[in-house]
């Protein structure tokens, strides 16, 4: 078993070629180099070096073993460098996961924001269904999510960091296109690409709909915002989702307000508190006052 310190040291011996060298990269004396290399090879029970001249000849199995002694030593480097922008308060691990829309239009600009504020900080970003969401949540595979309908998982912590009101999406060749705002009864007869009854917006827009005495006709049922956007793009229809994907809407796709209206919350959910979460936190419900 190679300690820390015996990978330090065969590192250096094999970079240098001789003890006298390694010693001084090391800072130790020949002596207590020779001895730790001695030891070293007795607990791996083959040796490493042959002693040929004063010069240290790598045997087969340095030369094999020295590949794993670089990416250990890396990593070693890598967790020394995160341990110690922690206790700065630089750095740290922030591991993200959001539902298809907020992964496409929130995120990237939260976490452009919060890259540029901490850069030395280790970001992961994960686009998943909402189940597989909360149940990463649970895990502590995840520290953070973020979605549009409520994760009700006991353990798990939600609130609302904002709100917005959903959008009619459409080719900008539509002859609806030119309307400022618009209603279930300018959308009639029209084929809508939707959440279905079975989903909580879904429900919501039924609601709106019938207040005008107008029924929802799917011609597609949709299961994401970015399955729905490439469709409306394709020209297949319209559809009504949150306002947020204005951010990030396609060449020859707009966005018109939609009346009555249908708000949705953003929800921020967590596993587990941190400073960086809270600085996110703090990001998102900026975004969220900026996008309206």
């Amino acid at each position: 078993m190679m300690t820390a310190r015996d990978i330090e040291i065969f590192r250096a011996v094999m970079q240098c070629r001789t003890l006298r060298a390694a010693a001084e990269y090391l800072n130790v004396s020949q002596p207590a180099l020779s001895k730790a290399v001695r030891h070293c090879e007795d607990r791996l029970g083959f040796a490493l070096f042959q002693r040929l001249s004063g010069r240290l000849v790598p045997t087969a199995e340095a030369v094999t073993l020295l590949p794993e002694a670089e990416r250990l030593h890396a990593e070693l480097q890598g967790f020394k460098a995160f341990a110690r922008d922690l206790g700065s308060h630089r750095g740290g691990l922030l591991r993200l996961g959001a539902t298809s829309s907020l992964a496409v239009t929130l995120v990237p600009r939260a976490v452009a924001r919060l890259r540029a504020e901490r850069r030395s900080a280790r970001l992961t970003v994960h686009l998943l269904p909402l189940r597989e969401l909360g149940e990463a949540l649970l895990a502590r595979r995840l520290d953070v999510g973020l979605s549009l309908s409520p994760i009700a998982l006991p353990g798990l912590v939600s609130e609302v960091i904002g709100t917005t009101a959903c959008v009619v999406v459409l080719p900008a060749g539509h002859r609806l296109a030119a309307e400022p705002v618009l209603r279930p009864a300018m959308l009639a007869g029209e084929p809508e690409l939707g959440f279905a009854a079975w989903q909580d917006f879904g429900q919501s827009l039924d609601a709106a709909f019938a207040q005008e005495g107008v029924e929802r006709q799917l011609a597609v049922e949709i299961g994401s915002a970015v399955t729905a956007v490439a469709m409306v793009q394709e020209g297949l229809g319209y559809a009504i989702l949150d306002g947020l994907t204005r951010m990030r809407l396609p060449e020859g796709v707009i966005a018109r307000p939609f009346l009555p209206e249908v708000r949705r919350d953003v929800l921020l959910v967590r596993s587990q508190e941190s400073a960086l979460v809270d600085r996110l936190r703090e990001m998102l419900g900026e975004l969220c006052r900026e996008a309206g």
